[in-house]
Parts: structure tokens; C-alpha cells; sequence
């Protein structure tokens, strides 16, 4: 290193060396010199920037006691009560969930039941509304062919004479006028 950098500078000479008499004839010593960091150049702090530390000390007598095995007696319930409430409320809710289920089932058997119970007089219904349609579709087959020579009324165009197939309503609307 240079000489220089090591030097205070001289309007800090004077301040400085006040300082040191008076720390002398005080008793205390002083620290060395602190090069600041981030400096370019080596500048020293002077002797009135360097203040002795004052530790934060405990008051007279010490800190009071702590009591630390009375004071958090209460801290709620133990892990193994919390655990069995969670496991009462889960199976409490998956028996309520069972029980509507069951509930439900029933409710669609009984109802299933008594479509099933009513099935025979729907179906008697809708075969008199499909006779009555394949009755009136003979009528007017007859109306329309009756120029025609060699046309029997009924008979099947198709080859298929052995299946049945109902009419469906796009064949013979249900109320067509």
C-alpha cells in the first residue's frame, strides 16, 4: 500500500488529536482507525465516529421468573379426542348418506312398481289405437288404389309377411284429422 492511504486527512488532524488527549486522560484506549468500505480512496473514520458499545443488560436483580409449566396447562383437546370426533362426524355422515340412499331406492322401486303395475291397461289402450289406425289406414288404401286392377287391400308389398312391426306415429299420426 501507499503511504498516503493511511494518513488521516488534515482538517481531521486537529479534531483527532483533541480526541485522543481526551480519551487519554479519561483512562480509555482507542480502537484503530476503520477504513470505510466501498471507498476509493483509503479514508479513515476519525476517533469521534468510534463511540465504545453499550450492551443492553438485564435490570437490577434479573428478569422476573418465567412460569412455563402453569401458564399453558389449557392448549385444547388431546390429538387423540380430536381424531375420534373427525371419525364420529365422518361416520355419522356416511351413515346419513346410506340411509338416503336406501331411502331412495326404495322410492324408485315403488314407483317402478307401479308403472309396472299399470303396464297391462297402457298396453290394452295403445293396441285399440293401433288397430283403430291400422282400420282406418285399410279404408283409405282402398280409397286411394281402387282403380287399380289386381290390387288386393292389406296385403303386404313386401316379402317379409312372417314379422309384425307396429306403426310407428310418423306412419299414422295420432290425431290426424
Amino acid at each position: 500500500r501507499s503511504g498516503d492511504q493511511c494518513k488521516t486527512r488534515p482538517r481531521d488532524t486537529h479534531t483527532t488529536m483533541i480526541r485522543v488527549a481526551a480519551a487519554r486522560s479519561a483512562g480509555r484506549a482507542l480502537s484503530p482507525p476503520v477504513r470505510r468500505m466501498g471507498t476509493s480512496k483509503g479514508r479513515h473514520i476519525p476517533y469521534n465516529d468510534l463511540q465504545t458499545p453499550v450492551q443492553d443488560m438485564p435490570p437490577p436483580g434479573g428478569y422476573p421468573e418465567i412460569i412455563w409449566k402453569t401458564q399453558n396447562t389449557s392448549r385444547g383437546l388431546p390429538g387423540w379426542a380430536i381424531w375420534g370426533i373427525a371419525s364420529g362426524a365422518v361416520l355419522l355422515g356416511f351413515s346419513r348418506i346410506a340411509a338416503t340412499n336406501h331411502e331412495r331406492n326404495a322410492a324408485k322401486k315403488d314407483k317402478r312398481e307401479a308403472r309396472m303395475a299399470i303396464l297391462p291397461y297402457l298396453q290394452a289402450e295403445e293396441d285399440v289405437r293401433t288397430h283403430a289406425n291400422y282400420l282406418a289406414s285399410l279404408d283409405e288404401e282402398a280409397r286411394i288404389m281402387k282403380g287399380v286392377k289386381g290390387w288386393k287391400v292389406g296385403e303386404s308389398v313386401y316379402n317379409n309377411s312372417n314379422i309384425w312391426m307396429p306403426p310407428t306415429p310418423i306412419d299414422r299420426p295420432r290425431f290426424a284429422a
